[in-house]
């Protein structure tokens, strides 16, 4: 049995198909079937039902894929135990995050990161929706608040809080709310997605998160920012993207007693670990060293 059949077999697995498999790791769609052939000969057993559109792990196959992430894991271990750590890390990294994340915490620090390591280039992508990692090609992704896929491996590099914020000027033509419930006579602005992100932060009498009803939507947070600096009403994001604006006075922070001050983790995620070369690796240990200067 080749290190290399049971790396296929996790491939096939996460992806889905042989297709993506060969996507993932490189390698001619043929290579895919026949080490999975290889394996199940070997084997005496059937590891994916194959469909015309999908493969499905049978339940040999699962018992199998649990042992093989546990045995790349550990070489892995092993090898980078044993690695030379003068040899300088090099490669592609392609970090996918929603357009404020990467505005107001990858862009400042990513110069420090490529002076300490200039041989690894950067590719930045800016989506507002989650991103499949294999299908768009991402070796980390940023995600913020509770995490849904259990394929991904996760590193927490931080903690976010979220406050509610206007325009002086909006202020002067429309008052200053003094309660929650003065916020239904104010003019709100929301997210079109998802929808929780207008369930703000803030109780009402009767102890429910007030639930914001937008007049003006966006899928973007840059975007509902602007709106409220040229005064268009009040907007609910993370501190952490409005220091600039607060620091300037183009924006003022509304019912700061009255927030609730819960904190939402943000997460590093990649898969699983013997995918992570040492690139991907030094940026994650990069990550780590700055949570503690953005986390707000």
């Amino acid at each position: 049995m080749k290190i290399e059949e049971l790396k296929i077999l996790i491939a096939v697995a996460e992806s889905g198909s042989f297709a993506g498999a060969a996507d993932k790791l490189n390698v001619a769609p043929s290579a895919i079937s026949r080490g999975i052939k290889n394996l199940e000969r070997q084997l005496n057993t059937t590891l994916f039902n194959r469909t015309t559109r999908k493969n499905l792990i049978t339940s040999e196959g699962l018992w199998l894929l649990e042992r093989a992430r546990e045995t790349i894991t550990n070489i892995g271990e092993i090898r980078s135990h044993f690695t030379d750590e003068s040899v300088e890390p090099e490669g592609r990294l392609t970090i996918d995050a929603a357009t404020p994340f990467a505005l107001h915490f990858i862009a400042p620090m990513i110069s420090t990161f490529t002076q300490r390591y200039p041989k690894i280039e950067i590719v930045l992508e800016s989506n507002e929706a989650v991103t499949d990692l294999i299908a768009q090609k991402v070796d980390i992704a940023i995600r913020v608040g509770p995490l849904k896929d259990s394929t991904l491996k996760a590193k927490k590099i931080g903690d976010s809080h979220r406050g509610l914020y206007a325009s002086p000027a909006y202020v002067d033509q429309y008052g200053y709310p003094s309660s929650v419930d003065e916020l239904n006579e104010h003019k709100c602005l929301g997210f079109t997605e998802p929808a929780s992100l207008n369930i703000w932060p803030i109780k009402s009498k009767g102890g429910q998160l007030y639930e914001a009803m937008p007049c003006m939507l966006s899928n973007s947070g840059e975007t509902l920012k602007q709106l409220a600096i040229l005064g268009n009403g009040i907007i609910c994001v993370s501190k952490f993207t409005v220091q600039k604006e607060l620091r300037s006075g183009e924006l003022v922070p509304i019912l700061t007693r009255q927030i609730e001050q819960k904190s939402i983790p943000i997460y590093a995620v990649f898969y699983s670990q013997q995918n992570v070369g040492n690139h991907i690796r030094m940026f994650i240990d990069f990550l780590e060293e700055y949570k503690f200067e953005w986390s707000g």
